[in-house]
């Protein structure tokens, strides 16, 4: 049997069982740990674990979608069974009104159901493929053509899209880099791979647009397709989404931070005393505007000895102009090292958020004297509020220089979106934890 059918079967078969696994637990919460707190009738596991529509709605839509034998990211894989989760959730909860059968089950466990099926397809999918990959049922030959880039070995190189590149012989896939190709020559390509019902991967030239935000329309007299964008952020709409989430996010975990704050502001006047507690810089705010942004002092106060400093170690006043920080700054204290490394330094900018200056995502907040370097990206990327973590603090952080950092704020603004910020939310937990590229 081919691969790709045993595969698709493999996760047919592991949604099922996630989806059961939902469910199992949805009763088992609302029974066991809710029955604490709110006295409900017990409910029956068999009525629930046997109901059929959770399970038929949800894999029916998994495979129009393509979520059985399509090539996903991860994160857009993930926001498409989110979709499909709440779309299934709607149409069971509107089939068992319609039916009026609604009373006869119980909406605290069907909503679990759903919630935990948001959560456990994703994580179990991550595992499965992972295992398919190491055993080879999930990989795919992928023939080259052209040079890779960075971004071109970062799109084929891994386990959860399976694709594995190979020097010669048969294949699966075409791969055209094609920032080095001709429109002619890329069509002469895709057309001889397509008679040989080859699966063919390129990049589009435009590569700072995310076209599956794009509505494409197909004009079938002119037979041409028609991209339309628009950058989402822009909009007064969104900007409101994107005004509350920051403000209900941050007050929601007001208590949490705010202990935070107090226990490091104590600890840093044990270490010095007569120290300040917040350092204060201006920075480039939405517009232009220039803001105070909020930061822990991590330096000592005292740096009259940096000139010397700078003369002994001329290497770190290089790496300064390149990537405006130092590889070994001595005004680092103690507290402040541990602080930039657990990027908790960043934690006061939660009060430039509610004074609206900032946003939990978004770009960097640069430098007044950095404006001039900007040049054609500034109207962009001060189009929007600044964030406290953005796609650069996700792409390498301090392993990234100010022109790559440009292109990477500049890609984020163009291609806004809620669950772009949610992704970049949920990595930014990933890189503090592992403490990636803090400094």
């Amino acid at each position: 049997m081919n691969k790709n059918y045993i595969s698709s079967l493999i996760l047919f078969f592991a949604d099922l069982f996630l989806i059961f696994l939902s469910v199992f637990l949805s009763v088992y919460i609302r029974n066991e740990l809710l029955d604490t707190f709110i006295q409900f009738q017990p409910v029956s596991y068999i009525d629930y674990v046997t109901y059929p529509f959770p399970y038929v709605i949800i894999t029916i839509l998994f495979a129009y979608f393509g979520l059985y034998y399509r090539r996903y990211d991860f994160w857009q894989e993930s926001f498409l069974i989110l979709k499909i989760c709440i779309i299934s959730f709607i149409v069971v909860f509107s089939t068992l009104a319609l039916g009026k059968n609604i009373e006869y089950y119980s909406r605290t466990t069907l909503t679990l159901t759903f919630i935990l099926s948001c959560l456990l397809i994703p994580v179990g999918r991550i595992f499965i493929k992972k295992k398919l990959f190491n055993i080879g049922i999930w990989k795919k030959k992928v023939k080259v053509v052209g040079e890779l880039t960075k971004l071109d070995i970062q799109l084929i190189n891994s386990s959860y899209t399976g694709y594995v590149v190979v020097e010669g012989g048969d294949y699966d896939a075409l791969f055209i880099s094609s920032h080095n190709i001709t429109p002619s020559n890329l069509d002469k390509l895709i057309e001889t791979n397509a008679l040989n019902n080859k699966e063919i991967l390129f990049v589009p030239v435009l590569n700072q647009y995310d076209f599956t935000q794009a509505i494409l329309y197909q004009n079938f007299d002119s037979r041409v397709n028609l991209f339309t964008l628009e950058n989402k952020l822009l909009s007064r709409r969104n900007k409101f989404i994107k005004l509350v989430l920051d403000y209900l996010l941050t007050l929601l975990f007001l208590p949490i931070w705010g202990a935070i704050v107090l226990i490091i502001a104590f600890k840093m006047k044990l270490e010095e005393p007569k120290g300040e507690i917040f350092f204060l810089q201006e920075r480039l705010g939405k517009d232009g505007k220039i803001f105070h942004c909020y930061k822990f002092r991590t330096m000592v106060s005292d740096q009259r000895f940096m000139q010397q400093w700078l003369i002994d170690n001329p290497d770190e006043k290089m790496y300064y102009d390149t990537y405006h920080k130092y590889m070994n700054d001595p005004r680092v204290t103690k507290l402040g090292c541990f602080l930039r490394k657990t990027s908790l330094d960043e934690l006061p900018q939660l009060f430039n958020v509610l004074k609206g200056e900032m946003s939990l995502v978004g770009n960097r907040p640069y430098m007044v004297t950095e404006k001039i370097k900007m040049d054609n990206a500034t109207n962009l990327i001060l189009a929007a509020k600044p964030g406290i973590t953005g796609l650069w603090q996700v792409s390498g952080r301090s392993d990234i220089s100010f022109d790559e950092r440009l292109k990477i704020d500049s890609w984020y603004i163009k291609n806004w979106s809620i669950w772009n910020d949610i992704v970049i939310l949920f990595k930014t937990i990933a890189v503090v934890l592992r403490r990636d590229g803090a400094s």
